[in-house]
């Protein structure tokens, strides 16, 4: 195979068109490793990202979103995602919690009748819960 000066120089003039701090690893607050992309955009890694949002919301809503995705202790870890849907009733403190779910970003209103509400979780939701990429692929199936 025959090398092409121009297509090299433009190879070259893309990895230096990169911003310089993307690859190079910093570490947090918290002393994890992040990189200094994460820490420019965000100001924290992503697990301080996670647990500022799980301190945000009420243990009970954090029991209501792992329910909503089936990551209880009876099931398997690897079964983590069967389900990614929570039915609460339309007035009760049940649909408070998921309204607070809501804001908080960890989960999307769906379909909603006259005396039910839906709820599905989201990605943000589905790795505060604890799912790995499976359970995520899985939950986010239709």
């Amino acid at each position: 195979m025959i090398t092409n000066p121009a297509q090299i120089t433009r190879h070259h003039l893309a990895n230096q068109a990169a911003p310089a701090y993307s690859l190079i690893r910093k570490v947090c607050a918290c002393g994890k490793a992040s990189t200094a992309k994460q820490l420019a955009q965000h100001g924290k890694c992503a697990a301080c990202a996670l647990a500022a949002v799980r301190d945000a919301i009420m243990p009970g809503d954090f029991a209501k979103l792992q329910h909503m995705l089936g990551a209880v202790k009876q099931y398997p870890k690897s079964k983590w995602g069967w389900r990614n849907y929570y039915c609460a009733n339309i007035s009760g403190a049940a649909r408070e919690a998921m309204q607070r779910l809501v804001d908080a970003g960890l989960a999307a209103a769906g379909h909603e009748s006259d005396t039910n509400a839906y709820f599905h979780a989201t990605r943000l939701g589905c790795r505060a819960a604890g799912l790995n990429g499976a359970g995520i692929k899985r939950a986010m199936e239709d």
